[in-house]
């Protein structure tokens, strides 16, 4: 099952591996839902794990997740379901003002003479 999220970046959590080698990045996203705001926290898994480190709070995100449920027995505490939600692909759609200072900081060493070639 697919969901999409629009919000907004509240934190980004470390990465964390496992001794498998499994590694995963949870990432925070503030989502409007009326009156209130939910926080969802998604997570970032295997190679993508390192993209998570490429977001920064504030910025606004559209992220498209995977629904994973699992349950697990706890004995004579019953029966429990876990779900989690995994970010396949995910796009930025607002750019922050370091993001907006990186791109003019290219821009003008692309059009600055001081290239050899």
């Amino acid at each position: 099952m697919e969901l999409i999220i629009e919000g907004i970046v509240r934190r980004v959590n470390q990465p964390q591996e496992f001794a498998s080698g499994f590694r995963k990045c949870e990432v925070h996203v503030e989502v409007p839902d009326g009156e209130y705001k939910d926080i969802l926290p998604v997570e970032f898994i295997k190679d993508m794990a390192d993209e998570a480190g490429t977001l920064t709070p504030g910025m606004k995100v559209k992220m498209r997740c995977n629904v994973r449920g699992r349950e697990w027995d706890g004995g004579e505490k019953g029966w429990r379901a876990f779900m989690s939600l995994t970010v396949w692909k995910y796009e930025i759609m607002t750019e922050t003002e370091e993001m907006k200072a990186q791109a003019a900081t290219i821009e003008k060493v692309a059009k600055s003479d001081g290239f050899p070639f």
